[in-house]
């Protein structure tokens, strides 16, 4: 017996649903329901509507190759949060001939019109709760914004986070400053991404400037300039942020 775990992002940043909680609850209902699990497919920092996860394609193969009979999981909403996707996954499993149990619905038999019409409701549920947690994150990232603050995911170049202040930085606002010099001297994208990566001035993972990263900086002049943030079409705007 296999049983998969997963956690986006976003849970993982508010520790809600970890990996360790899903395994423990797992683990209680197999030691109740007398049954093995021989291995884990987990998947972490891996968002609930795409079928792109390393650990789930894994488990496909190896459903495929006919090493596994039966999944556990600990609630529906861990193989995904879009009902569709849900459901594919499901028939999929059936159509492998995978027995598909659920942790946090210990009755649940699928051959049962009645438990997979409640199946189903859960699934449109936990796609519904989805929608709601993105649309309450956008409305804060907009009144972030409007505020004058940044509104969330990776800093711009230029800034870093110092704890739960953005701060300034220093090698960052050279390459941002060099980029635009270099602009108004009519220097063009992939010039300048040469000329940083001949001074050593490599991106934030390392790795060699290229023509497009170049770009997103200087799509970012009324930031640096004028410090205004923007998410969507919401602006707002803070001197602190001004670099040139």
């Amino acid at each position: 017996m296999a049983a998969y775990c997963r956690v986006s992002t976003l849970e993982q940043k508010k520790k809600g649903y970890g990996i360790d909680i899903q395994m423990r609850e797992i683990g209680n209902y197999a030691e109740v329901e007398d049954l093995h699990i021989d291995e884990f497919y987990i998947d972490e920092a891996r968002s609930g509507v795409t079928e792109n996860r390393k650990a789930l394609r894994k488990l496909l193969r190896d459903c495929k190759d006919g090493r596994i009979e039966s999944l556990v999981v600990a609630s529906l909403d861990r193989l995904s949060r879009d009902l569709r996707l849900t459901e594919n996954l499901l028939f999929e499993f059936d159509r492998l001939g995978v027995r598909v149990f659920i942790a946090d619905m210990p009755y649940y038999d699928g051959s049962n019109r009645k438990d997979v019409l409640l199946r189903q409701i859960r699934e449109a549920i936990a796609e519904e709760n989805r929608k709601e947690i993105i649309e309450r994150l956008k409305k804060g990232r907009e009144e972030r914004t409007r505020k004058g603050k940044m509104a969330g995911g990776t800093l711009p170049y230029g800034y870093s986070r110092a704890g739960k202040q953005i701060t300034k930085n220093p090698r960052e606002v050279e390459i941002v400053r060099l980029v635009f010099e270099m602009r108004d001297y009519g220097k063009d994208c992939q010039e300048t991404a040469d000329r940083l990566n001949r001074r050593g001035f490599a991106r934030r993972n390392g790795k060699p400037w290229t023509q497009r990263q170049v770009e997103a900086i200087l799509s970012r002049g009324k930031l640096y300039k004028q410090g205004v943030v923007r998410y969507g079409r919401i602006e707002g705007k803070n001197e602190d942020f001004v670099v040139l």
